[in-house]
């Protein structure tokens, strides 16, 4: 077996050993400790692939993301349904408090490395929606004036504002109740 995909093949059982535990105690209870024992790699090992948990959970929040939307292509109907679909699914596969936001903006923007792979999810998510954008537009649901990359764009300054936006407020309003307000503004300003 080549290096490359043995090193792929640890990333991968390292995400699915967190994803499990995530959803069976939640991502706050889970520890790096836990994720390692179950993956079967060593502690040093998570560290070649990850610098801290929060880094962990934004490449599986965007795989995720990516994984779904590829799902989409071959599937017939309404575009906008199941793009809030999508996200109502992060927000409940990955739930977000607050704080945990806070900490996963300071990880991506507290480092030259954190931001590069930040900025390679970016480029994969735009390289996963802009196509989709594009089947909308040419069904007639979707605005053909605005390029598919800037509704794509957008989509990103708005998942990303809301996110921010709500983790410095001071009320308690749950996360995806501003996703969905936000998103259901969004989608009504590109339907055709």
């Amino acid at each position: 077996m080549n290096r490359e995909l043995k090193k792929e093949q640890t990333r991968v059982r390292i995400k699915e050993a967190a994803m499990s535990l995530f959803a069976e105690q939640s991502y706050e209870s889970t520890t790096i400790e836990q994720i390692v024992k179950l993956a079967g790699v060593a502690k040093g090992t998570f560290f070649n692939y990850f610098s801290s948990k929060d880094d962990l959970i934004c490449d599986l929040q965007g795989l995720f993301v990516i994984e779904e939307i590829v799902k989409l292509k071959d599937k017939g109907g309404p575009l906008i349904p199941k793009m809030q679909l999508i996200i109502f699914e992060l927000m409940q596969q990955f739930p977000l408090n607050k704080q945990l936001t806070r900490a996963l903006f300071q990880a991506i923007l507290g480092s030259e490395k954190a931001l590069d792979k930040h900025r390679k999810l970016i480029a994969d998510l735009k390289d996963a929606i802009i196509p989709l954008v594009e089947s909308g537009q040419e069904c007639g649901e979707l605005r053909k004036e605005i390029p598919a990359a800037d509704i794509t764009q957008i989509a990103l300054h708005t998942y990303f504002g809301t996110l921010i936006l709500w983790s410095m407020d001071e009320d308690e309003e749950k996360l995806n109740e501003h996703m969905v307000v936000t998103f259901d503004l969004f989608f009504k300003g590109i339907v055709s």
